[in-house]
């Protein structure tokens, strides 16, 4: 996925409402290029925007605006730039998010931290918000722009606002702004899946942002659905190996949305393993 019109604009809402300091240190998942061709205007006010002084020269903003990347666009308007990628480029980390963790001289050093259309790649999706969570400071701004559902021939995974809702819930993220967008023109579905069932022609790509904003410097913590699991051993809760990434304890979010009588049940079912466990005594 590559940067675009809205991106920008939504960075600009930032720094408009002080989460995105005067030359503050962004960092990217995977090195983008922009798509705003036809939107070169867009571009020249992002740099004035952001930088406060009049942008460069037409051609220039023509090259960022036609496949440029994103970062040396940052940097022209003043803010530090990394990228963390398998690619060597410009002010680029070299490191996969599959098996790599953050180095520390990154760990929370980033006003803004973005994922636009990287971590549906990845197959280790635990460590990839992991990682974007360490980088990012306290009162820092993580916005993620990721497909939500079609995209059938892209990446490995599709995002829900049930997903984002509680890693904010387990982090103390707040919640800056979500969106959900919708790709004009259908796509052609594969083959195969015609040929194994797949009821139409096509399909339609829809999109989901989420802008959140880390409040605290708490160690990461991973959210849990536990509407179709709610007898969870203890033994299994407190099983994670030293180092790694433990659950929240504020699953009041995930709970709301369990019906009454499964948290009865759930109830019931405890109360039965203590009586038995007593009456073997």
């Amino acid at each position: 996925m590559a940067v675009t019109v809205k991106n920008l604009l939504r960075i600009m809402d930032l720094r408009d409402q002080g989460l995105l300091p005067p030359g503050g240190a962004v960092l990217e998942l995977g090195a983008q290029q922009l798509s705003c061709r036809g939107n070169e205007k867009a571009v020249g006010q992002l740099i004035e925007h952001l930088s406060g002084r009049s942008g460069p020269g037409r051609k220039q903003i023509a090259g960022f605006a036609n496949g440029g990347y994103f970062g040396e666009l940052l940097t022209a308007c003043g803010f530090g730039y990394r990228s963390l990628d398998l690619i060597n480029g410009f002010n680029t980390v070299l490191l996969d998010l599959n098996i790599h963790s953050a180095p520390e001289e990154l760990r929370g050093g980033f006003d803004l931290v973005t994922n636009f259309g990287t971590t549906e790649h990845l197959i280790n999706q635990l460590l990839a918000m992991k990682t974007v969570h360490d980088v990012t400071k306290p009162g820092g701004v993580i916005y993620h722009d990721l497909p939500m559902s079609g995209y059938l021939k892209h990446g490995y995974f599709l995002y829900t606002p049930l997903f984002f809702n509680d890693l904010a819930a387990a982090n103390g993220y707040r919640i800056v702004r979500q969106y959900y967008s919708r790709e004009a023109k259908p796509v052609a579905a594969p083959e195969f899946m015609r040929q194994n069932g797949y009821p139409d022609p096509d399909f339609t790509d829809f999109g989901i942002e989420f802008i959140l904003q880390k409040t605290s410097d708490a160690a990461f913590r991973m959210p849990l659905d536990p509407t179709t699991s709610l007898g969870i051993d203890q033994a299994v809760w407190n099983a994670a190996d030293p180092g790694e990434s433990a659950y929240s304890s504020n699953q009041a979010t995930a709970l709301d949305r369990v019906p009454g009588r499964e948290l009865q049940r759930a109830l019931l079912a405890r109360y039965r393993q203590k009586l038995a466990a007593l009456f073997k005594r």
